[in-house]
């Protein structure tokens, strides 16, 4: 039978940092799913309901805008040295995975006065 290597196992980290980064893109669209989901459909005179404006934005320039700050976090990720993590304390690779998505908070920043009301 196979001896298991449990050493392996240790010096692995519990939580990557690339997923750290996607989980807080994951979360952001979630967020602008749950602002739509309480947007109105009815439509004022000629021009299109808040919902179908916040549609038309998230498709058109949301998500395409998206992919800016992912492709700056996944290069921030690559140049972040990967320190060991300590045991007890917040792990070095959901800070590295944090910082990484530094662009992504400062483009939320930058769009929310842009969002249809």
């Amino acid at each position: 039978m196979q001896e298991i290597d449990t050493h392996d196992t240790v010096k692995r980290d519990p939580v990557p940092p690339l997923m750290v980064l996607f989980g807080w893109h994951l979360l952001v669209v979630a967020a602008y799913i749950v602002v739509l989901s309480r947007q109105s459909h009815e439509r004022v005179g000629h021009d299109e309901s808040p919902w179908v404006e916040m549609v038309i934005f998230g498709l058109t320039v949301g998500a395409p805008l998206l992919l800016v700050p992912l492709i700056t976090g996944l290069i921030l990720l690559w140049l972040f040295p990967s320190f060991p993590s300590k045991r007890g304390q917040i792990s070095w690779p959901v800070l590295r995975g944090t910082l990484a998505a530094a662009p992504l908070f400062l483009m939320v920043v930058w769009t929310i006065p842009a969002v249809p009301h």
